[in-house]
């Protein structure tokens, strides 16, 4: 289990533009061991990294990112936005991502975010991507997210593989959850987190991680109440 970890969210994403390959990059060089990102399916079925449904926010393109192939996502800017000097940054595919990820030896958490009624067709892709890159397998790569139906087909197609159940809010059912998926962690927002809560997770033996931590008293007040890793914009929060 994780112990006081900052993972970095979307990688390096207070430095570089979000969930790009130089976000990640730099995200290394400042000593992060643990990649947080997402992906979902473009048109064609490729599994891409990309935080939000529409493209408008880190492209200014518009329409879905299911809306179009990869090929023409790769065409698509996706730094000028955050700086002029991030100009020239591209969406990545997820099999991009990976071949970083086994280049330099980091950890990852996957956060599956399917376009609507997509949840099966982006784990079946994702986990294939997966196989594609590390045929023997990879024992820290976490897959997570917020859609139930996603975590369900993760944990059919991984009987032993790192879950992470996330929580934006307090989930009603989120213990029969627990027992259903049998998660590795617990990620919350960090506005529902509260030192019970944290000690009731705890108790359940389960790895809880927190989102999005960008100021370090923050960290260290979560962790004093047991969080093990924080989500951060910031990789080096804790030496800053």
């Amino acid at each position: 289990m994780l112990n006081r970890t900052v993972i970095a969210h979307r990688g390096a994403s207070a430095y570089a533009p979000e969930n790009t390959l130089e976000a990640f990059t730099q995200a290394y060089l400042m000593g992060a061991r643990w990649l947080e990102f997402d992906v979902m399916l473009a048109a064609c079925g490729t599994p891409v990294v990309f935080h939000d449904d529409l493209l408008a926010r880190t492209t200014g393109q518009l329409g879905c990112v299911g809306d179009f192939s990869y090929p023409v996502l790769a065409t698509y800017e996706a730094g000028a936005w955050f700086s002029p000097f991030a100009a020239g940054a591209r969406i990545p595919s997820l099999e991009m991502v990976l071949h970083f990820i086994k280049e330099t030896g980091l950890s990852a958490n996957i956060e599956i975010k399917p376009l609507p009624l997509q949840a099966a067709a982006t784990v079946k892709a994702a986990l294939a991507v997966v196989q594609k890159v590390f045929p023997k397998g990879h024992d820290t790569l976490l897959f997570s997210s917020f859609c139930m139906a996603s975590l369900r087909h993760l944990r059919a197609a991984l009987p032993q593989g790192l879950l992470g159940l996330l929580m934006h809010d307090v989930l009603p059912d989120w213990e029969s959850l627990v027992s259903e998926l049998n998660p590795w962690t617990i990620h919350l927002n960090k506005d529902i987190l509260t030192p019970d809560f944290a000690l009731q997770i705890k108790r359940m033996k389960k790895g809880l991680w927190c989102y999005t931590v960008n100021d370090r008293a923050s960290a260290e007040r979560y962790f004093d109440w047991g969080v093990d890793a924080v989500f951060s914009d910031y990789p080096d929060l804790l030496s800053r």
